[in-house]
């Protein structure tokens, strides 16, 4: 079947985009760590740190938001509205990106400290927001992201490895990681401009808030999964005085989110195709084939812990293996919660069912962290627990949300 062949492809291309995803990163901390040293290099990682949250408010849910919008296009005029709504939109975010960014860094001593260095970081950061990448997902045509990722990262880390040498070259680093953004940024919207055809129009102020409103809901959504990892850590940070064992936490959660990061290539590809068709045949047979592997997968993940904590840690943090045995129940839940979402629930217009089963997941958690800390029962154990049982509401109430549109659609059939 060629649109199951089309899925197929473009599951392999974002398999090979994560798989990327992976690599460079981990060269470039690598490399530039030994180059800059601690003390310069943690300028890097907490501006980095404070860029990956001014991304998802610029992003602010377009993707998704966009996928869903190109996929449902019936015309080249409607592709191109959406579009330049999008593109307006987030220019005027980044505006107010930069004005809410300036407060933040007089405040922050370190951010005050190198300002240059966090404006130069932040244009970058608005590179990446503009990428029209939910054009080439709405379409089915993944291919594009994953070799303008894969060569704009080889210019980028290949110019910091010849020119950023020692501390002195730390401006550099922010530089060249823009630079990458930047061809990733003209290569994408020269293909959007001639390869499709698409071009930016003007657009009334009306659909600017329509937009902006609709993908408020997607923003919403992912937001709660950044707002519930941090606050967990808040609170882990405040309550947990033994740091080792805050060590072993984050180890273990970065370990979980590893693994998490292998199910966004299949829900990224099967979105757009369950958009257009709503191929409920095929989403059946992942998760039919999906949960096993990913219950096996679990079952090693637990398994397998003193190992993983002996590659991510070393020997220093062995003593707290046992905690990514704890957390790997959500490896087993956060498979068919992510394959609700998106792909089923935004797919057929339950955008709204899909954001509150989030919003209801993290507040399970913050309410669960109050009254841990509350009964004095406040430990690194329980909450592992509390967010393996957070993890559980999402796919539960998300399941809820399906199965209410699967009687409908029966029922309405039934009808007919």
């Amino acid at each position: 079947m060629p649109d199951r062949s089309r899925l197929a492809k473009n599951t392999a291309f974002q398999y090979g985009l994560q798989l990327a995803k992976y690599l460079f990163p981990f060269v470039t901390v690598a490399y530039l760590t030994r180059a800059l040293g601690p003390d310069v290099y943690a300028i890097r990682a907490y501006v980095m740190a404070a860029m990956t949250f001014m991304l998802m408010f610029l992003e602010f849910g377009f993707t998704t938001y966009g996928t869903k919008s190109i996929a449902e296009a019936t015309s080249r005029d409607e592709e191109c509205i959406e579009t330049s709504a999008i593109t307006y939109t987030r220019i005027g975010l980044s505006v107010a990106g930069a004005i809410v960014l300036i407060p933040i860094t007089i405040a922050l001593p370190l951010m005050a400290a190198n300002p240059v260095y966090v404006a130069i970081a932040y244009i970058g950061t608005c590179f990446k927001a503009y990428l029209p990448d939910y054009i080439f997902r709405g379409q089915e045509d993944m291919g594009i992201i994953t070799y303008r990722y894969v060569v704009s990262q080889i210019v980028a880390v290949g110019l910091i490895f010849l020119l950023v040498n020692g501390p002195a070259d730390l401006l550099l680093v922010p530089v060249l990681e823009g630079l990458g953004a930047l061809i990733a940024l003209v290569w994408s919207w020269e293909n959007v401009f001639r390869k499709r055809g698409i071009k930016l129009v003007h657009v009334g102020s009306q659909r600017l808030k329509s937009v902006f409103g609709e993908s408020t809901i997607y923003f919403i959504s992912t937001a709660s999964t950044g707002i519930l990892s941090s606050i967990t850590l808040l609170f882990i940070g405040y309550f947990i005085t033994d740091a080792a064992q805050v060590s072993y936490w984050s180890i273990a959660m970065t370990a979980v989110v590893a693994v998490q990061a292998l199910y966004s290539p299949i829900t990224n590809s099967l979105f757009p195709h369950m958009v257009k068709r709503k191929d409920f045949d095929i989403f059946k047979k992942l998760m039919l084939v999906g949960m096993p592997v990913v219950l096996v997968g679990t079952i090693a993940f637990a398994l397998l812990d003193n190992v993983i904590m002996l590659l991510l840690g070393g020997e220093e943090f062995m003593a707290g293996a046992y905690m990514i045995a704890l957390v790997s129940p959500i490896l087993f839940f956060s498979y068919p919660a992510q394959m609700l979402g998106t792909p089923v629930l935004a797919a057929v217009g339950r955008v709204r069912q899909m954001t509150i089963s989030s919003v209801t997941a993290c507040l399970f958690q913050i309410i669960g962290l109050i009254l841990l800390a509350a009964m004095g029962a406040f430990t690194i154990e329980a909450v592992a627990i509390l967010r393996c049982s957070s993890e559980a509401v999402l796919f539960v109430v998300r399941a809820i949300f399906a199965m209410q549109y699967f009687r409908e659609q029966k029922t309405s059939s039934a009808s007919c």
